[in-house]
């Protein structure tokens, strides 16, 4: 029932939207300061997920996740505005704590098993770290006991 409410909620905001923007002509102006920014963002955020999650085998979560934890004033600000995601393995840690805190956890990033590694210092060595990953067609936890291929 919550759900039904919730897309009838949806789809009222979204025609009110439509014709507010129908009745202003302001179609050029939601294209490109609405829906093409929405669009990038998606995306951005698509690969964010996919190079902190992908090709990664560990059995911690230090070693199933990759970190960022930027020096630079602009690494600083992008983790900012990702609102301290790149501090993943602290997210996933603590699941419940306010992003802002997320920072103050860094310490609990460097590594105490021998699978784990030491953040990355920006997303393009996180990028790649997954590039050089993805060449192995096995990757993921569970193949770590499947019997290996034989060449």
């Amino acid at each position: 029932r919550r759900i039904w409410a919730e897309l009838a909620l949806m789809v009222f905001v979204w025609i009110g939207i439509v014709s507010a923007v129908t009745y202003w002509q302001a179609w050029q102006y939601f294209l490109w300061m609405y829906l093409v920014p929405a669009i990038l963002a998606a995306n951005l955020q698509s690969w964010r997920k996919y190079i902190e999650h992908v090709g990664l085998a560990g059995s911690t979560v230090n070693s199933s996740t990759r970190s960022i934890v930027a020096q630079g004033w602009l690494g600083r600000l992008l983790a900012f505005t990702l609102l301290h995601e790149p501090y993943h393995g602290v997210h996933h840690k603590h699941a419940g704590l306010p992003h802002a805190q997320l920072p103050q956890l860094a310490s609990e990033l460097l590594p105490t098993a021998p699978e784990e590694r030491l953040p990355y210092l920006s997303y393009r060595h996180a990028l790649l770290d997954l590039l050089r990953s993805l060449a192995d067609p096995r990757v993921g936890a569970q193949w770590r006991t499947a019997n290996p291929v034989r060449t």
